[in-house]
């Protein structure tokens, strides 16, 4: 199972059918380290310990950035520059730190969306309602 299988069968949550389509289309996926806390856990509850074995397992599928001291500074200065919470800026900062090219950010947090529309991203979706 890839990992737009796996969100296609654990996660039920406006606009994960729009995440599912672009993980499809995408020729990779990164995540931030966090992420995979993140991930497990919003997975195991949903859908229970055997579904989030298949995170773990599939984990390999995404391209991960490491938390590093660069990385957390930048973070720290995202929250209080663009308001933003702690793992949300760190998911922000994780996100600059790659190519602009073919990138576009996914997330529905209004917060996280704004601060980054600031920083020029890509993002999906558009506005979030």
């Amino acid at each position: 199972m890839d990992a737009s299988a796996l969100v296609k069968r654990y996660v039920a949550e406006p606009g994960s059918d729009v995440v599912r389509d672009a993980m499809a289309q995408a020729d990779g996926w990164f995540m931030c380290r966090a992420g995979y806390v993140e991930t497990v856990r919003a997975v195991g509850l949903a859908a229970g310990k055997k579904a989030a074995r298949t995170v773990r397992e599939e984990w390999p599928a995404v391209g991960v950035i490491e938390i590093d001291q660069r990385l957390v500074e930048h973070a720290a200065e995202l929250t209080i520059d663009l308001d933003l919470r702690s793992l949300d800026a760190l998911h922000l900062a994780a996100a600059l730190v790659l190519p602009r090219d073919d990138l576009v950010m996914a997330t529905w947090d209004r917060k996280q969306h704004a601060g980054a529309r600031t920083t020029g991203l890509r993002l999906m979706p558009d506005t979030v309602p």
